[in-house]
């Protein structure tokens, strides 16, 4: 997929006038060090722009509560109901000075909820409360002064669910990438990936593609749509939903806070049992990366 993106391409009254703000973003490790240590150096509006860089050095916890409504055929689909939990730590370690050039690794731990699922012995669903299985990936990204920022890496599913009926009982893995542009005033994003099984007796293989669109607004607050859709090749089946995106920089104390709310609703999915709508609580706090503070002393 090839982006064309353009300098200047989000409407110039949408920018925030915060007073003192450089021309470029916030990058190198020492200035992302005086954030830590000193968040109110520097604007919520700058703090949103690094959150929403996902080639940012910025060191992140990313909390995420979703509540999913479901349908579909099979007998009482359209009364199930799950909740899910995500935390997501992000610590990247630069391998320049000016913060453009890293690699990181981001675990996902996810605690299932009342998770429905469908029990083929009796034909009814039943729930689970349970840890699912981890997902993570593991990349090297290059930002640029033009703006384009280029991301490559790998990411897998580890079978550490501790439910048999949630887990998929098998490694997965496979590649992914990020093609962005991010400028002052907003910022657009491919993220394409694929999975295969690699172990157990189910095949796999799933392709998912996230598209971000965003806008910076004034003291942190960013409008964006940020749809995740996937296509099952075993099954042939597409989800594919209609997103929209909230998210404010506030500060608890001095350290710089990231909420928000996101709205799904599933045009496309799976005719038996798929997600209908469903509502996202987010809560990301910026942390010291003390991994890389660690290494490089």
């Amino acid at each position: 997929m090839t982006l064309l993106l353009l300098n200047g391409m989000f409407p110039i009254s949408a920018l925030a006038s915060d007073t003192g703000q450089s021309d470029v973003l916030v990058d190198t490790p020492e200035e992302l060090k005086r954030i830590e240590q000193d968040p109110e150096s520097e604007s919520n509006t700058e703090i949103a722009r690094q959150l929403n860089n996902p080639n940012s050095p910025l060191a992140k916890l990313t909390m995420e509560y979703t509540t999913t409504f479901f349908e579909g055929d099979l007998p009482n689909a359209d009364d199930q109901t799950g909740n899910l939990f995500v935390f997501q730590p992000t610590f990247p370690f630069p391998l320049t000075d000016d913060g453009t050039v890293q690699i990181f690794a981001r675990p996902v731990f996810a605690l299932l909820l009342e998770q429905p699922y469908f029990d083929p012995s009796d034909g009814e669903f039943k729930s689970k409360t349970a840890f699912a299985d981890m997902g993570f990936d593991m990349a090297l990204g290059k930002s640029f002064e033009s703006g384009l920022i280029f991301v490559g890496g790998v990411q897998g599913t580890i079978p550490t669910g501790s439910s048999d009926d949630l887990s998929a009982d098998q490694w997965r893995l496979g590649p992914e990438g990020i093609v962005a542009y991010i400028n002052k005033t907003g910022f657009l994003a491919a993220f394409p990936a694929h999975q295969w099984d690699v172990s157990g007796s189910n095949a796999f293989s799933t392709t998912t593609l996230e598209l971000f669109a965003g806008l910076f607004l004034k003291d942190g607050l960013v409008l964006m749509s940020q749809p995740a859709m996937s296509y099952d090749h075993e099954r042939e089946d597409w989800t594919i939903p209609i997103n929209a995106r909230i998210r404010q920089v506030i500060r608890i104390g001095k350290m710089p806070v990231q909420i928000g709310m996101n709205l799904d609703y599933f045009v496309k999915k799976p005719d038996a049992f798929g997600p209908n709508w469903a509502i996202t609580l987010s809560f990301t706090p910026v942390v010291p990366n003390f991994l890389y503070n660690w290494i490089t002393g």
